[in-house]
């Protein structure tokens, strides 16, 4: 199977993980997840009484902050926390052999924690409105 129906313009790089793959989407991806998962704990925990934040550091956070500030620092730590990681894999192609990481590597390490987190963070801001079903 080919992708030579997908325009070069669309590739950052080329590749199988060359869409989407510069920082700026990718950034913005995960910190729109994570937007939703904690418009999503507000809104639930104003809205519920009998519903409580299950992450400690987000409940001590609001706790000590305010609720809404108190998640705001929770998305600016948890969205340069995936940055960080997502970036690592420039460090480990650049210490490991050859061999161990594919030309590609950094990139596809990249593209797949930054999508693998906002989908997960997207996830949780879902589950958290259906709290309110």
């Amino acid at each position: 199977m080919s992708n030579s129906s997908v325009p070069s313009s669309y590739a950052i790089g080329g590749g199988r993980f060359g869409v989407g793959a510069d920082r700026a989407t990718l950034f913005a991806v995960v910190f729109a997840g994570k937007a939703l998962d904690a418009i999503s704990t507000v809104t639930v925990l104003s809205l519920r009484e009998d519903v409580y934040e299950s992450m400690w550091l987000t409940r001590t956070l609001m706790r000590e902050l305010g609720m809404v500030t108190g998640v705001l620092v929770t998305v600016v730590l948890a969205v340069a926390g995936v940055a960080l990681l997502a970036e690592s894999g420039e460090l480990v192609a650049r210490l490991a052999p050859d061999e161990w990481a594919p030309d590609e590597y950094p990139t596809a390490f990249r593209v797949i924690t930054y999508s693998s987190a906002a989908v997960w963070y997207g996830a949780l801001g879902v589950h958290n409105f259906l709290f309110l079903f």
